[in-house]
């Protein structure tokens, strides 16, 4: 039987929000939000805190999460490189803790609305004949794609006014999730996205990631508005 195993990255420090994963929204850390949502699934977590590591072993809430040091290779290629290690991490996670067929979700705690019924609800779409399943916010406002100082339109005429239930929808990869097996990935060169995938849409609020204090002032809002 396919067993789902979901993998997070937590990190100790962020450039945009400072202390970003350990900053309170609501009533606790923004990092335990969903990791508590997503009991009692099985959870591993990759970091460089000391802190996630103690809470993990502690906190009777995140029983179900199984926290591991990130390696010192990783941290590095992260502070000396302008590359990101996700796909290494990934790999590690893989070929440690995962078999073959096991369901694969990777999410982020920066995604503190996502429920376990969207991912869940998501993970159906690979008994419909996708081999893995992305989440995206979907819009169908006029846009430009940005190319240094010009800006070319990506979905309209700039010389027809149309209506915007008429345009073609743009289609944005948010990064809540990613939904694959590990046979896929190492098939692919260590990829997330299959030849065939799903483009998950995502409801509101869980759409919302926290990357900037507008970010977070607005899931404090909304936090609020939900209790």
């Amino acid at each position: 039987m396919k067993k789902i195993k979901l993998f997070v990255i937590i990190k100790e420090t962020s450039e945009r929000v400072s202390n970003k994963n350990f900053k309170v929204l609501g009533d606790k850390p923004l990092w335990k939000h969903l990791l508590y949502e997503l009991f009692p699934y099985d959870v591993f977590v990759d970091t460089d805190s000391a802190e996630v590591l103690e809470q993990c072993s502690i906190d009777t809430n995140l029983s179900h999460v199984t926290a591991y040091p990130r390696k010192q290779e990783h941290i590095d290629m992260e502070n000396n490189s302008n590359l990101s290690p996700v796909l290494h991490l990934i790999d590690n996670f893989l070929e440690t803790y995962t078999e073959d067929d096991d369901i694969i979700v990777t999410t982020h705690v920066t995604s503190p609305f996502l429920t376990t019924r969207t991912i869940i609800d998501a993970i159906k779409k690979l008994d419909e004949g996708y081999d893995s399943v992305l989440s995206v916010t979907k819009s169908s406002d006029h846009s430009w794609v940005q190319e240094e100082n010009n800006y070319k339109p990506l979905n309209f005429n700039p010389k027809v006014v149309e209506k915007t239930q008429s345009l073609n929808k743009i289609v944005m990869m948010n990064g809540a999730f990613f939904i694959f097996t590990k046979k896929l990935f190492n098939s692919l060169n260590k990829s997330r996205i299959g030849k065939n995938p799903y483009y998950y849409e995502l409801p509101s609020p869980e759409h919302i990631e926290i990357d900037t204090y507008d970010d977070f002032n607005l899931a404090n809002l909304v936090y609020k508005g939900l209790k």
